[in-house]
């Protein structure tokens, strides 16, 4: 027989065979030596001399354990004190849970509103106390009727446009607050006219307004692709932006551009430059214009890109080749393409001399771009076009070792007006030349001493610029890099949002909309005026508020910060500016403490 214990080694109680004579003859326990020894007493008329020799007690200890028996003071068998046999649940959760079993609410969301509450009970019990009031389980529900995606998140309500003449009043929060600051600069660029003038896609829910400001709303807070606009799903705040209740799903945002047709985009992007030139001339104004090209890469294997080189991984992969042209003075871009094949890349320069002729008309702007932008031959089409233009000239052996023959007194010396420029002064040479393929004669500058270990050779066909001026501009060439690596880094140009060219066409427009934006709210921001997008989202966008409609008047109260007070001088947000979109109604910033 087994049973259990005492080991008088390490104290536990082991599972081990014993000797019943010896167990209950010689007793280890001191409750079962007390029993054992008045039985002994009492029963077998034993002497207190012998029980005390027998159990190792003195006669005094036998004495005193056979008195404290008669008076009932030795509990020789304690009664087992036993937990609660009810549930320990305070009854107010209890009447809690049941409150949400009614509300049709499973074991584990009435466990996840409890937490909310500050009160950790698992799952497993819920279900056990609504057993015990007599609650059946809830019959199974599909990932729909419980509100919830495959991946566990909340499936947002449909979006739909708000009935601005029945809407109740109400309060809610804002993630992004900030974002209101750019109504009065879309109103006042006019880019919803031409949105509705082009007839962008609409459903039956959403029209082109609200999907338009959609795409333009996660544009502003640099969002990485449309699809991740499931992030905001859940902020009627931010749909209020796009009067809507809601933003729209995901699938929705990112297929939109499905429906356009590629000439629908060609209009919209001439329409919008036109206005833009008009509304804001002085982004436009420079002598000079910046054109350069940018590979989106793509990493799916089912696509008809073609392999082009890709600076952002340093290698040739499939990519989408886009072209953009960037206003030298203010850095605002004015231009951009996307459907462009690599036997194609040498016409966009003439492509854009037509674009912006019709826009623009003549003269044109100097166009400045690198030795690979175009061929010879179109440079000499250009100057027949009279089109000015400044590009670097390929280096070839030949060309190094006449220019190595040249006498060194022939050589000028140059200061580049350039702060903080490592190099300021140069040496330079200028001829006129006759290139490859071309039957006119350009202006050669040739520049050494300027940091690299062979010379640059500058090309022109504008006469009516200067030695310095020629190499000023084409120093500043980078301005245009500088422009897209900000619109990777914010916008998130790189974020190829589908292997069709007319798709990257739509979402880069987006891109040029929200950059131009941001230009046209740092002209009011003092002493920002030059700051990049990232910097003025951080300072001055990206702050949580609170979105209040009273029945008259949208609120949109934002907390003080160190910046506010740059804000409290614009203009436009010192005073409530209309809404078109939301029936004309006000809308007030109001800064609390």
């Amino acid at each position: 027989m087994k049973s259990q214990i005492l080991n008088r080694q390490n104290k536990l109680l082991n599972n081990e065979p014993i000797d019943l004579l010896s167990y209950f003859q010689q007793p280890l326990s001191a409750r079962q030596k007390h029993y054992e020894a008045v039985r002994a007493v009492v029963v077998d008329q034993q002497s207190a001399e012998t029980v005390a020799q027998r159990f190792g007690y003195t006669t005094t200890t036998v004495y005193s354990l056979v008195r404290d028996a008669k008076a009932g003071k030795l509990e020789l068998f304690p009664s087992v004190s036993r937990g609660p046999q009810g549930p320990r649940t305070d009854p107010q959760i209890q009447q809690q849970m049941i409150a949400y079993r009614r509300q049709g609410l499973s074991c584990t969301e009435i466990a996840w509103r409890l937490a909310d509450d500050g009160i950790q009970i698992s799952a497993r019990t819920v279900e056990r106390l609504l057993k015990a009031a007599g609650f059946k389980k809830l019959p199974r529900r599909t990932n729909k009727a419980l509100g919830r995606s495959v991946s566990n998140t909340l499936i947002a309500e449909p979006a739909r446009p708000l009935n601005i003449a029945t809407l109740a009043p109400f309060r809610v929060d804002c993630p992004v607050a900030g974002v209101f600051f750019f109504i009065p600069y879309i109103v006042e660029s006019g880019l919803l006219e031409i949105v509705s003038q082009c007839q962008f896609p609409t459903s039956s829910r959403i029209g082109a307004t609200q999907a338009s400001l959609s795409i333009l709303l996660l544009k502003l807070i640099g969002g990485k692709r449309l699809s991740h606009i499931s992030h905001y799903d859940q902020e009627p705040g931010l749909g209020l932006f796009a009067d809507l209740n809601r933003l729209p799903k995901a699938t929705y945002m990112s297929t939109y551009s499905c429906g356009c047709r590629e000439t629908q985009v060609l209009e919209f992007q001439a329409q919008l430059m036109r206005r833009f030139v008009q509304t804001y001339p002085e982004f436009y104004s420079s002598e000079f214009i910046n054109l350069d090209f940018h590979s989106i890469p793509h990493y799916g294997d089912e696509s008809a890109m073609e392999k082009i080189w890709c600076g952002a991984r340093g290698k040739t992969m499939k990519a989408a080749n886009t072209v953009f042209a960037q206003d030298s003075q203010s850095n605002a871009i004015l231009y951009t393409r996307a459907d462009i094949l690599r036997s194609e890349e040498s016409q966009e320069v003439k492509k854009f001399v037509r674009y912006w002729r019709s826009l623009h008309g003549d003269p044109i702007e100097t166009l400045v771009f690198d030795c690979k932008f175009t061929t010879y031959k179109i440079l000499d089409e250009l100057t027949a076009a009279q089109v000015k233009f400044i590009t670097l000239r390929k280096r070839h052996a030949s060309l190094l070792s006449a220019t190595a023959a040249l006498p060194q007194k022939d050589w000028q010396t140059v200061m580049l007006p350039i702060p903080k420029r490592k190099y300021t002064r140069l040496s330079v040479y200028e001829q006129p030349v006759k290139l490859t393929d071309c039957t006119h004669t350009f202006r050669q500058i040739i520049i050494k001493d300027h940091g690299r270990s062979t010379p640059t050779f500058v090309i022109t066909n504008n006469d009516n610029v200067s030695l310095t001026q020629i190499l000023e501009v084409y120093a500043k060439r980078w301005h245009i890099e500088q422009k897209l690596a900000e619109l990777v880094a914010f916008f998130n140009l790189n974020a190829l949002s589908s292997p069709l060219m007319i798709r990257i066409h739509f979402d880069i427009l987006w891109t040029l909309i929200a950059d131009t934006l941001y230009h046209r709210f740092a002209q009011d921001l003092r002493r920002f005026e030059h700051a990049r997008a990232p910097q003025l989202f951080k300072k001055f966008v990206d702050m949580p508020g609170k979105v209040v409609y009273n029945g008259d008047t949208f609120l949109i109260k934002i907390r003080k910060r160190a910046h506010t007070p740059i804000l409290k001088e614009v203009e436009k947000l010192q005073t409530p500016f209309q809404v078109p979109w939301l029936n004309d109604k006000s809308m007030e910033i109001i800064w609390t403490a």
